[in-house]
């Protein structure tokens, strides 16, 4: 019995690690790109980012920018490594709670981890990993609340999925998830005004993280997408309002097409074997077990609603939590072969059995291989220090008190240079304007800018800067 408790802690234990390991191994070493670069500083500066906000986030990211290792945008990349291992775990669990065959469970959790949608978002400051584990670790608590109905772990499992809005809004399309589960589980609880209250009460203390950007939009911190705060303008800046004709904007008759597609991403990520094993997992779990495979069914299909309807390009990264739901059908599926196989072989000899059944074992034990081996390459960011050696060189002449221009080609390299400035040299006084902006700051303060060609670069004299090509500083202001 001890045994089988220290191999139920050291066998999750080591997948984590393992995944962890691997992640490591493949980290971007400092500042990165765009969103990247921005989400590695945020914290730093009590930053409001773009939609929604992200104040979980925000607050994890600060705690880990307090690691003794490496710069700043190292130790907040070490978040999503962390969480992506993380999201890899709550595989493990949820297989186990569904089929009980570790060694699915360790094939399936792998395999995962070593996709490519995930193992791409464990290497670089983004929310999408934290997505994934918060996702997968509600889902597995939810599970735990059926099979035992043990009323602390649905107050646990909603205290969670609450506090997740905080780290990405897209966790709102798993409410018809969650309300089927309760329903089918025990109805009951929407009749009981206590337990009612308790559950409204937890869903307000995951809602309250959202002070955060209210309070910080009136103290105008140096990153404020919101801008000055109101109310009417935080509504439009939280909904899809701020982004028409991103949201939804696909036809009923481009939906087929739009299943074509996930099904291609999907495939991608498991490979043709994982693929098939998936499908059939899927069913499996269908006729093992109705209620748990439409509650698994319904996290995926609202993923797969919104990430699918999103015209962004980033809506591939959308898909991840779904990717984590089909890694469990994954492991059902292998669960399905190894009892399939176990019943062919029942009543043979135990010679030819027992070496069949561990030749098959040790073939899914190694299946994630081929995924790690196939995807190392195109993910690996572990020499990719193109951004730091640039913002580094470009804040190191310019000085403290700079000023640059916004430029939307050039926005990888903006925030790049701003996280230099601001989270590793602490040179708050340092600015970035938009076009409109430059008058304010021309001839109090050295101004530079990329020769975009863009228009107002007509209305300045400028001079190249030296050692810093593609770059202008604008020195003053033409005659009309």
């Amino acid at each position: 019995m001890r045994t089988r408790r220290l191999a139920a802690a050291l066998v999750p234990a080591g997948v984590g690690l393992l995944a962890f390991a691997v992640y490591v191994q493949t980290l971007l070493p400092s500042v990165g790109w765009g969103d990247i670069a921005r989400f590695q500083y945020v914290a730093r500066v009590w930053g409001i980012p773009h939609r929604f906000g992200y104040p979980l986030y925000i607050a994890l990211s600060r705690l880990f920018g307090y690691l003794p290792v490496g710069d700043l945008a190292y130790r907040v990349n070490l978040l999503s490594a962390v969480s992506a291992a993380l999201a890899v775990v709550m595989v493990y669990f949820i297989v186990m709670r569904l089929v009980d065959d570790w060694v699915a469970a360790v094939s399936a959790a792998l395999s995962f981890a070593f996709s490519r949608a995930l193992w791409g978002q464990a290497v670089v400051a983004e929310v999408y990993a934290l997505n994934a584990f918060l996702i997968g670790a509600v889902v597995l608590i939810l599970l735990a609340w059926h099979q035992t109905r043990k009323i602390g772990l649905l107050y646990l499992g909603i205290g969670l999925y609450a506090l997740s809005f905080g780290n990405h809004m897209t966790v709102v399309t798993l409410i018809p998830a969650v309300v089927y589960w309760i329903l089918v589980t025990d109805y009951r609880v929407f009749l009981d005004l206590k337990k009612v209250a308790i559950l409204a009460g937890l869903m307000l203390l995951g809602a309250l993280q959202y002070l955060y950007v209210i309070v910080r939009a009136h103290q105008q911190p140096l990153l404020n997408e919101l801008g000055p705060f109101s109310w009417r303008g935080w509504i439009h800046w939280m909904t899809r309002n701020r982004f028409q004709g991103q949201f939804f904007g696909y036809t009923l008759s481009d939906q087929v097409d739009r299943l074509r597609i996930y099904l291609e991403l999907l495939e991608k990520q498991s490979f043709r074997w994982g693929y098939i094993l998936g499908w059939i997992g899927a069913w499996e779990r269908l006729k093992a077990d109705l209620k748990s495979f439409v509650f698994l069914a319904l996290v995926a299909a609202g993923i797969y609603v919104f990430g699918m309807n999103y015209g962004g390009v980033t809506f591939r990264i959308y898909l991840v939590p779904s990717y984590l739901i089909f890694a469990v059908f994954l492991g059902c599926g292998l669960n399905a072969l190894r009892r399939w196989l176990a019943g062919l072989l029942r009543g043979q000899r135990r010679w030819l059995a027992q070496p069949l059944i561990a030749a098959l074992a040790a073939l899914i034990l190694v299946m994630p291989l081929y995924p790690l081996w196939q995807n190392w390459a195109e993910v690996d960011h572990s020499e990719n220090t193109y951004y730091r050696d640039m913002a580094r060189s470009f804040v190191t002449q310019a000085g403290s008190d700079f000023v640059l221009v916004d430029s939307e080609p050039h926005y990888d390299d903006l925030e790049a240079i701003l996280y230099v400035a601001w989270g590793e040299k602490g040179w708050y006084g340092a600015r970035w304007v938009p076009p409109g902006g430059i008058d304010t700051w021309l001839g109090q303060r050295p101004v530079y800018a990329w020769a975009d060609g863009t228009a107002y670069h007509d209305r300045y004299v400028e001079e190249p800067v030296p050692g810093l090509p593609g770059m202008v500083l604008l020195v003053g202001a033409r005659d009309e």
